[in-house]
């Protein structure tokens, strides 16, 4: 039998022992969402706790190596917590329109988007022109249709394009250039991870288009840096949703350096999703 005060735990068990086994970050969390008007319940944090904010800070590089990172899946009756960015108090997402929210995360209803209030020219820290990394989870999706998945279309004030996107049989991705390319490795089945991430302003191997970890490299020169906000299941051109939104859930979203240890990232979300149960 376990005494009060000992830890039972290990990074990915579920169960809640004691209010000062939280990490800070956690409670820094908790306090955050709390500051936007919501809650959360002791067991929903830690299973956030032991299996992301935990072994996130163990490993030393991804709690600061993001600007943002939601988790929308798993908080059905806790929506201001979905809302409320796990990294730090900035850039709480406002739905706009109705999207759809449940146990899976977000999904549009048809018009419905997800405003980010991330300005990459402004308020990336982190995540830099040059030097950077954003995406999705999505479960078992199709890659059937054209579904504007995150980003921005800026002939305006950044003078650039930053997306990524499901196509038919492809992912589709821009990072900070006009330029397009594909990854065709797609997966329909489990977590799928879709991200771009750009590390130099050009040369070979420059931008990264990533399905879970399998990545196809592009040669592409970043023209500019995005100066209006992102948006998500949707895109953003030049302050209007588009017209191709996305119906699939995102389970969660991210905005960081390219630097992250993107590997292990999926790793703690992949399994706070299924301590979730989602």
């Amino acid at each position: 039998m376990l005494g009060n005060n000992k830890k039972s735990i290990g990074f990915n068990s579920n169960f809640y022992t004691n209010k000062s086994d939280f990490s800070p970050e956690a409670l820094t969390w908790k306090a955050n969402i709390i500051n936007n008007g919501g809650t959360i319940s002791d067991a929903l944090l830690t299973i956030f706790d032991n299996n992301f904010f935990k072994p996130a800070k163990a490993n030393g590089n991804i709690l600061t190596e993001l600007d943002r990172f939601n988790f929308y899946a798993g908080l059905v009756g806790f929506e201001i917590a979905a809302r409320t960015n796990l990294i730090k108090s900035n850039h709480y997402v406002t739905p706009v329109s109705s999207p759809i929210f449940d146990n899976s995360g977000y999904r549009s209803g048809g018009t419905s988007y997800l405003n980010l209030n991330f300005i990459p020219s402004t308020q990336g820290i982190k995540f830099t022109q040059n030097n950077n990394i954003a995406g999705f989870v999505t479960k078992n999706p199709a890659f059937l249709n054209n579904y504007r998945g995150l980003g921005a279309l800026d002939t305006i004030t950044g003078n650039a394009r930053y997306e990524v996107s499901r196509d038919l049989l492809r992912l589709t991705g821009w990072n900070n250039s006009f330029t397009q390319f594909f990854n065709t490795n797609i997966i329909t089945t489990g977590f799928v991870f879709c991200a771009t991430k750009r590390t130099a302003a050009s040369g070979i191997g420059c931008e990264q288009l990533l399905i879970n970890n399998n990545s196809i490299t592009a040669n592409t020169s970043s023209v500019g840096n995005i100066g209006i906000t992102h948006y998500e299941l949707c895109i953003n051109i030049n302050g209007s949703p588009t017209g191709a939104f996305d119906i699939v859930n995102h389970a969660c979203s991210w905005h960081g350096s390219a630097n992250l240890d993107y590997i292990n990232f999926m790793t703690y979300v992949q399994n706070t999703l299924i301590a979730l149960g989602v």
